[in-house]
């Protein structure tokens, strides 16, 4: 059986386009952007592409680190290009209690700043600046066959001070020279922060009065030298002691003041105690 199928004109789809035109439209419009977007977007990165490995993160670390130290030492060679340029002298000074300095910059001030008890011992603590490093060759390791180690530079300060003491009418009272500060110290590395202590005791108590105390320091290896003038008092009914620190268990309250009683017992338990 012949199924009879109905014959469209061509002139009817003509009429058919023409009387739907917003449709048609819409529809080229839509397509275009759909081809717009296939052909054009970029291609799609997974993340295990962004995603890098442990051993290369590692490895970004080494390097950043190994950058920061090359910048750190770079800047430590401009720091003692200057070093080397500065007089030798001292960049700060003060009278500190006994036994209470350690490592550099640590320690509590002498109080009241200038007075002292008779036979109480004084105590100058001075950061140097300036003073000289003379490279010397380490000639223990050769034969060891590290050829490095063979041709190591060492470096070689050496500091020493004298301290007079003068009464109010300029007579001197007392002289003491050549004092060991910092003598014949090598180390494997231009050390700048030297905690120096110039220590007077008073054998035979001053009597009470004003004195002028002049510490003169001097630099073997530059050839340098820098003095220190401090006016004190000894004073029989002064009450002595250290300044305290802020308690560090609790930021609103601070250490009490060190009697010299107390001090003298803490300088020598440090004495006595073991080194390590």
């Amino acid at each position: 059986m012949v199924k009879d199928y109905p014959v469209i004109d061509k002139r009817s789809i003509v009429r058919m386009v023409y009387r739907r035109p917003p449709e048609l439209i819409a529809c080229l419009g839509l397509f275009s952007v759909l081809t717009s977007l296939f052909l054009f977007s970029p291609p799609q990165i997974s993340f295990a592409q962004l995603s890098s490995s442990p051993e290369t993160s590692a490895s970004l670390g080494v390097q950043g680190a190994n950058s920061q130290l090359a910048e750190l030492e770079a800047a430590r060679q401009q720091y003692m290009t200057a070093w080397n340029n500065t007089a030798f002298t001292s960049q700060f000074d003060v009278f500190v209690a006994e036994g209470t300095f350690g490592l550099y910059g640590e320690y509590r001030e002498h109080v009241p700043a200038n007075v002292f008890r008779p036979g109480e011992t004084m105590v100058l603590y001075v950061e140097p600046v300036g003073f000289g490093h003379q490279p010397i060759t380490d000639t223990s390791v050769e034969g060891s066959g590290d050829t490095d180690a063979a041709s190591r530079t060492l470096y070689l300060i050496n500091m020493t001070a004298d301290i007079y003491g003068t009464d109010s009418s300029g007579a001197q009272v007392f002289a003491i020279e050549d004092l060991a500060v910092a003598t014949n110290l090598i180390s494997h590395r231009q050390m700048t922060e030297i905690p120096m202590t110039l220590t007077l005791t008073q054998e035979e108590p001053f009597p009470v009065g004003d004195y002028l105390i002049t510490y003169v320091v001097y630099d073997h290896v530059t050839g340098q030298s820098f003095q220190i003038d401090r006016q004190i008092t000894i004073d029989d009914n002064a009450i002595t002691g250290a300044l305290p620190l802020p308690d560090i268990s609790n930021d609103n309250s601070m250490q009490s003041l060190l009697p010299e009683e107390q001090l003298e017992e803490r300088s020598q338990a440090l004495e006595t105690s073991p080194t390590f």
